[in-house]
């Protein structure tokens, strides 16, 4: 049989490890050939191991790209949260192990950045936006926890605080979820409801703690108090919950909804610096924009009076407005008020 190397978030029980591994002290706690389950993937994690070997069972390596892999991973994670909902919503138990392995893939990919920003800006259809929503935010929340510095335990909380954040939707009406225009004043105050009953239901999930509790329940509160269920302010919110709201926000600007088409990345990036000022966390907001923006040098766009161009200098000082390479000339649209990014190519 050959021998493979694999995430260690991507492990699951009934791998066989193809080495030993040894703990801080240089002795063997797992032996070649022991056959994984869901307590021995944790200790590796814990060890801070990010790779292992594994046999093969079929004898063949089969080798694929990373963006390929993560949209295939993408996909299982979509599965994984129309399964959770449609549990809940039926009243069963919902799968833990399915979750877990959900949260393990999604870290499994934090030193990919730039495939994470792209894939979840080509993977959006309007009729799964429960799902993708789910899981773009939880990857959105990953890299804002990565550039935040947040140790392993954090992140993981983090991550599975972006996965459930929506869950609570699973009990307001389709029809309101979907409906194509504005939804009228008591429309909305069902759709309110799902910060509390996501925060319920989550209560008596194993493994909750109260980052990612204080996460689902608190994501729609905003800095100035206008947020709901509470109408909290400042500090009085979770930075776990800050964070969502920022990857909540970014996502659902940037995806096709039922009710109107995405907008450009650098649109949104200019709306959430504007009109965001006081509303979200100052320092979280700048720090996600200005990582997010950098991961679009390079990207080929159509320019507002119909140039194309190249993105090749993000502008510290006004981020939403780059410099473009079209040809042999340098279009600094921070300079050019009457031109903008219409689109990315």
């Amino acid at each position: 049989m050959k021998k493979v190397f694999v995430s260690i978030f991507e492990c699951k029980p009934g791998m066989r490890i193809a080495e030993d591994i040894f703990n801080e002290y240089g002795a063997i706690i797992i032996a070649d050939g022991t056959v994984l389950d869901d307590y021995l993937i944790e200790r590796i994690i814990d060890l801070g191991i990010h790779r292992v070997r594994i046999y093969d069972t079929e004898g063949n390596v089969i080798e694929v790209s990373n963006s390929e892999l993560f949209r295939a991973q993408y996909n299982e994670n979509v599965n994984s949260v129309k399964n959770i909902l449609h549990d809940i919503s039926n009243g069963k138990k919902i799968d833990t192990e399915r979750m877990n392995h959900a949260t393990r893939s999604i870290l499994s990919r934090i030193n990919e950045n730039r495939d994470i920003v792209n894939c979840i800006s080509e993977m959006r259809a309007a009729g799964e936006y429960l799902y993708t929503h789910s899981i773009n935010v939880s990857l959105l929340s990953m890299l804002m926890g990565k550039w935040l510095k947040y140790d392993f335990g954090k992140l993981r909380s983090l991550v599975t605080a972006g996965f459930l954040h929506d869950i609570g939707k699973c009990k307001v009406p389709q029809e309101i979820l979907n409906k194509p225009g504005k939804l009228e004043e008591e429309e909305f105050e069902e759709v309110k409801k799902h910060c509390v009953i996501g925060y319920q239901l989550a209560e008596s999930f194993d493994g909750m703690n109260e980052d990612i509790l204080k996460g689902i329940l608190q994501h729609h509160e905003r800095e100035d108090g206008s947020g709901y269920p509470f109408g909290l302010k400042g500090d009085r919110i979770h930075e776990t919950a800050r964070i969502i709201a920022v990857a909540d926000i970014y996502d659902a600007m940037t995806s096709n909804t039922y009710y109107r088409e995405r907008f450009c990345p650098f649109d949104v990036i200019e709306c959430m610096e504007k009109d965001y000022f006081g509303i979200l966390d100052h320092r979280i907001i700048s720090i996600f924009l200005r990582n997010i923006a950098s991961y679009y040098l390079g990207e080929m766009v159509r320019l507002s009076n119909g140039e194309m161009g190249e993105i090749v200098h993000i502008n510290p000082f006004n981020i939403a407005r780059p410099i473009i390479k079209s040809g042999i000339k340098y279009i600094d649209l921070s300079a050019e008020s009457k031109v903008k990014i219409a689109e990315l190519l």
